[in-house]
Formats: C-alpha cells, structure tokens, sequence
C-alpha cells in the first residue's frame, strides 16, 4: 500500500470516528463520546507523529488534568473510569500496534528477545492473580489496577521504540509545560491550597515534575541555556507549590546524583549551569515570603508530629507484620494494604510504594515493578564506575527514574497509573538502548586492559607510569 493510499484510508477512519463522536454526543452519551474523541486523537497523531507517537501518547496521559482542577482532597477523577482505563492502555498499545502493521507492510520483522517475553509473562501470571482475587473483569476497571497491568505492557512496548533517537525531549518538555502552567493556574485560582490535585493528588503532581524535568531541562538547553535555567525554576516553583515534601527530596537526590556524575566525567560547564539553576531557586525561595513561609512551615520541628510522619511510622510496622506472614503473594489484589490501613488509620493507604506493592501482590509483584527502576541505577551506576559519557537522553531518563523511584519511598506510586506509566515506559526505553549496554562493555574491556598494563609492567620492572 502506497503512503499516499495509508494516508487516505487513515483520513477516512478519522472522519468516520469524528462522526461518531458527534452522533454520540448528540445522543447525549459522554462516556461514548470520549473514548471516540480520545481514538479520534490517537489515529491522528499516529498519522503525523509516526513511531514518536509512543513517549507524546505516555506522557500527554500522564499529564493531562483526569481529576478536579481545584481541590482540598484526593477525589474521583472526572471521567468515567473505562475512559481513564481506555487511555492507559491505548497509550502504549496503540503506537505499538501502528508500528507493527507498518513494519509488515515494509517486510521487515523483529523478534521479541527471551527476558522480554519472560518479564510479559511475569505480568501475565500477575494480572491472573489479581482477577482471581477480584472475582472478575468488571472490578478491574480502575485507573489503579490498570496502570499496574499495562506498566508491564508500556516496558515491553517501549522496547521497540528505544531506537529512535532524542524521541522523548520534546514530549517531556510539552508535558513539563503543561505541568508547570496547570500549577501556576491553580495557585492562581485558589492560593490558599496545594497544586496538583489535577493529577489526584499534590505527591503525584511532585512526581511527575521530577520525572520529566530533567529531560525537559535537556531539551529545553538544546534551544537555550537561558530556557532551560528559567524552566527549571519555575518547575522548582511549582514543586513548592504543591508541598510536596517527598518531590523535595527527590528533586535534591536527582541534583546530587547529576553532581556526581558531572565531577566524575569532569563537565564544569554543565556543572555550573546546574550550580546557577539550584542557586537561583533557592533565592528565590528565601527572598520571597510565601514560598518561604511554605518551606519552614513544611519543615519545620513540629513535622515529625504531623499524622503524614505517624501514619508512615505505623505503615513501617504494619507493613513488615503483613509481608512475614504473607511473603510471596501477599493479599492477591491490589488495594488490599489500603483497605486495612483506612480501617484501622484515617488514612487509607500505606505510605510506601515498595512496601505497599508487596503487601498486596508479594515479592513476585515487587520484583515486576521493580526491574525498571533497576535498570536506571545499573546504568548510573555503571556509567560512574567506567566513567562513560552517556547520551543526553538516556542520562535524563535514568534521572527521572531515580527521582520518581524516590518519591515511592513516600508514596504509594505504583497505583497512580500515571506515576507508573511514565516510569516503566522510560525504563523499557533505557533498557534497549543498544549502545547504553555496549558502552558497559567497552568499559569493562579497558579496565581489564589497564589491569593487564599494569601487571605487565610490574613484571618487567616498570615502577613508574607508563611511556
């Protein structure tokens, strides 16, 4: 088939969905209407985007507003769930999909590898528990429970975009923009609460800056410095924003470990730029009086009196309790750890991720979710080790893994669909990243030179450096 050809049928399957999207509308069924709107979307974007369309569809989910603008609670979001769900899963399937039928019309394929297709299965297996434990389909129509089922779908689809090189940098700007502007509209709006309930909640907010931030920041110092340093203050201005006190954390363990790595590669330059970018937040913060106020008031000495500091101390003990007795499975279901803990707290929730998850799935549901965050630290630390220069890109991504994987520490990220989406996406990514693997291997190749060098000089007498 001609492109000329695909382009038209792709136009035709457009407008038949426009026009069922406004038949359904007319019919007075919004539910309908969405999910055809948000098909309607889908295929035009996959028309003009091609197999970039993969990070624009993770990320534009991740941050577009499900939930109430404004609010002083977590709230339902406000669409039907199945459009929620439908979303969610499209988003990493539907590009994939597209791909696929334009690889077999080109005659070209591509095997999946073996760990792949085991870590689908893991996520096979698990997705049978948790029907099992739910009694059925129906139940499992939750913006929760699918995020954790399609994380596994988005690793895996991820995969066979990774080739496609600076994919992410303009989708992860638009959506830290979109971010940031929501932010600053709802400060506006009401100063008087936290920003982010759009998203679900405050932390969620926090965790997706800090996700895409620092391939935002990337993109954004490919236009201008200049860009990329006000970008990044008015990111950490909305992180304070929202009060936040885990994306705080994260946003300091994501600058420490960017430090780190731009000593040990000796990048002066970078690393002045993030020197300017930190120093200009932080006057920024101490000379103006709101977020100043915010920031003692949230870090204060009376904190570690606050029900956020005892109910995470009870969740320590009563997650450990639950994990001895129930180590492998856990309670079968996910929202299982919430249920106990808003029966016995006035939180309904366990304030840990990686506890949480083990909790309610055991440590074969821990170990799925946790192979993308491991991926990230391998590579950093792997890079730190052999002293590697990494592309941009993949840098950024292991980033905004390892400052959402923090945020988890706080926060029960893995049943924010978006939260997890975002994460397992990027890792899937990173781990197919070809030359990310290789420049491992020509690492370990001239340290194991070097050791070879000097042992050859030690046996011919050379006590000095060599020649």
């Amino acid at each position: 088939m001609t492109a000329l050809a695909q382009n038209r049928l792709v136009l035709l399957a457009s407008a038949i969905g426009l026009g069922l999207f406004m038949g359904a509308a007319v019919a007075k069924h919004p539910s309908y209407a969405l999910l055809i709107g948000v098909g309607v979307t889908a295929v035009m974007g996959l028309m003009v985007l091609g197999d970039r369309a993969f990070a624009w569809g993770i990320v534009l989910v991740a941050v577009a507003p499900w939930y109430p603008f404004i609010n002083d609670v977590a709230a339902a979001p406000r669409v039907p769930q199945k459009v929620l769900c439908a979303a969610i899963a499209g988003a990493p399937l539907v590009p994939w999909l597209w791909s696929i039928l334009s690889e077999r019309q080109s005659g070209t394929f591509r095997r999946p590898s073996r760990r792949a297709l085991l870590y689908g299965l893991v996520f096979f297996c698990l997705a049978i528990s948790i029907h099992d434990a739910v009694g059925g389909i129906q139940p499992m129509i939750d913006s929760g429970n699918f995020g954790l089922l399609f994380a596994g779908v988005a690793f895996l689809c991820a995969r066979r975009f990774a080739k496609l090189n600076d994919a992410w940098g303009p989708a992860a700007l638009a959506g830290l923009i979109i971010l940031v502007g929501m932010g600053l509209l709802a400060y506006a709006q009401d100063r008087s609460n936290r920003v982010g309930y759009f998203t679900g909640y405050p932390i969620t907010y926090g965790a997706l800056v800090v996700g895409l931030a620092p391939l935002a920041l990337v993109q954004a110092a490919r236009y201008s410095r200049y860009l990329a340093i006000g970008l990044g203050a008015i990111a950490a201005l909305v992180l304070i924003f929202s009060e936040s006190r885990s994306s705080w954390v994260a946003a300091v363990g994501v600058l420490l470990v960017l430090t780190a790595m731009l000593i040990r590669l000796q990048r002066w330059r970078a690393l002045r730029a993030v020197a300017a970018l930190a120093a200009i937040s932080f006057i920024a913060i101490m000379s103006t009086g709101s977020l100043h106020g915010i920031v003692e008031r949230k870090l204060s000495s009376d904190v570690t009196q606050s029900d956020s500091v005892t109910h995470r101390t009870w969740s320590y003990g009563y997650a450990l309790g639950q994990i001895k007795e129930r180590p492998f499975f856990g309670g079968g279901a996910p929202g299982y750890s919430a249920e106990q803990a808003a029966d016995q707290t006035d939180i309904g929730a366990v304030d840990n991720g990686y506890l949480s998850i083990t909790v309610d799935t055991g440590i074969f549901g821990l170990a799925a979710v946790l192979v993308p965050i491991l991926v990230a630290f391998s590579l950093l630390g792997r890079w730190l080790w052999f002293a590697y220069t990494p592309p941009a890109e993949d840098l950024a991504l292991a980033l905004g893994i390892t400052g959402m994987a923090i945020v988890t520490i706080f926060y029960d990220s893995f049943y924010w669909a978006q939260i997890i989406l975002l994460l397992t996406a990027m890792g899937g990514t990173l781990s197919a990243r070809e030359y990310a693997l290789r420049s491992t291997a020509r690492g370990r190749s001239r340290r194991r030179q070097r050791r070879l060098s000097r042992r050859s000089r030690r046996d011919f007498g050379f006590a000095g450096p060599s020649l």
